[in-house]
């Protein structure tokens, strides 16, 4: 192990274990790398996620209230942490035996751990590097986020051209991005081929879910919208809506219902197993939501989507699959008939933009070549 140089993986979201699983087990089987998980805590992760890709984290924060709520006492809280961890040494490792520490995304541990990396000289790694809307409310907090770990990164993997044309004009020197595909690609080829997509029982539905900070105040108009779909049989598909488990979205989502639920509109608890979740994507007909990570992976199942929100960090799928919508009836009623004009003229099984699931590899193969492996 001596040998070997340690990277700290720091997560403690779903997304981020699903985008960083392939590249784990990339690091994991290599001679050159030790890669440890630590759980920053920033969500409650179900064990059922980790030993469903034989993964275990070596070490995790304390968690803390409010953390999703409280951003600030967060970020501050994970830095003291990883300090206690790491400098102070508790976890084992002192910072001199941290080689490298990856991030994924825009998250408040990724920028956290990006920050605390920098500080401490320890050569940080982003993972979906370059996304920008060029607005910092949004989405937010989570532009500031990316635009701030793309500054601190010794090397920024972008999943696109367009993601690394963005870093290039912010003045960040080409010899740290690379072009290499997004994770998540990788994540769904490898579901694929072992099988782990669990497969909902329904087909050719519609797929709501609405959750951003910067919608919060349009949940009401959002339920009615959807449910005058129905009524005005603009579309005669049923629709599931995964509510968010907020309170005041659950009571905003049902005061724009005051009127009666159309029987064909089914409102349901988050799906929090993600393996059930991918499954209940491939079989949707359509999807409608202010998600990133829907956005990608309705690209790669050739899905239309309706984003509900006013940029998009992900413009690769504008030219595809997906359109920016206003929280206005006629409009997503319009993409609606997209839908299925999109449906009936798009044969391919899966979409590749993102990558052909080799970007881990690619990602690993950069390593190596920074450490002069």
């Amino acid at each position: 192990m001596t040998n070997k140089k340690n990277i700290l993986f720091i997560l403690g979201t779903r997304p981020e274990i699903i985008k960083l699983f392939v590249l784990y087990r990339e690091l994991k089987n290599s001679k050159e790398f030790n890669p440890i998980l630590f759980n920053s805590a920033q969500q409650t992760i179900s064990e059922d996620i980790l030993s469903f890709l034989d993964l275990k984290f070596d070490m995790s924060a304390e968690e803390i209230q409010n953390r999703s709520a409280d951003l600030e006492l967060f970020v501050a809280h994970l830095m003291q942490d990883l300090n206690r961890q790491f400098v102070k040494g508790e976890s084992g490792l002192r910072i001199n035996e941290v080689h490298g520490v990856v991030v994924q995304g825009d998250t408040a541990s990724a920028y956290a751990g990006a920050v605390w990396g920098f500080l401490n000289q320890v050569p940080v790694f982003h993972v979906e590097a370059g996304l920008r809307t060029y607005d910092q409310l949004n989405p937010f907090p989570e532009e500031f986020f990316r635009e701030s770990i793309g500054r601190v990164s010794a090397l920024n993997f972008c999943p696109t051209n367009i993601s690394y044309g963005n870093l290039l004009r912010e003045g960040i020197n080409e010899n740290k991005c690379y072009i290499v595909g997004n994770t998540i690609n990788d994540a769904i080829v490898t579901l694929l081929n072992e099988k782990k997509i669990i497969e909902y029982p329904e087909k050719d539905y519609i797929l709501s879910t609405l959750h951003r900070r910067e919608n919060w105040d349009k949940v009401k108009d959002y339920s009615s919208i959807l449910n005058k779909l129905l009524k005005t049989n603009k579309t005669t598909r049923k629709i599931v809506h995964l509510l968010h488990p907020n309170p005041a979205i659950r009571k905003s989502f049902s005061e724009g219902l005051e009127d009666g639920t159309h029987e064909l509109f089914e409102i349901k608890d988050p799906v929090n197993d993600y393996f059930a979740m991918l499954g209940m994507v491939r079989n949707a007909h359509t999807v409608i939501s202010d998600s990133g990570g829907l956005q990608e992976e309705t690209l790669f199942f050739n899905i239309p989507c309706g984003i509900m929100r006013k940029v998009t960090e992900r413009p690769e799928v504008l030219d595809k699959n997906a359109k920016l919508l206003n929280f206005d009836y006629e409009e997503v009623a319009n993409f609606i008939d997209y839908a299925e004009y999109f449906k009936s003229n798009v044969n391919d099984e899966y979409d590749y933009t993102f990558g052909k699931g080799d970007t881990s590899k690619k990602i690993f193969e950069l390593l190596k070549k920074f450490y002069n492996k």
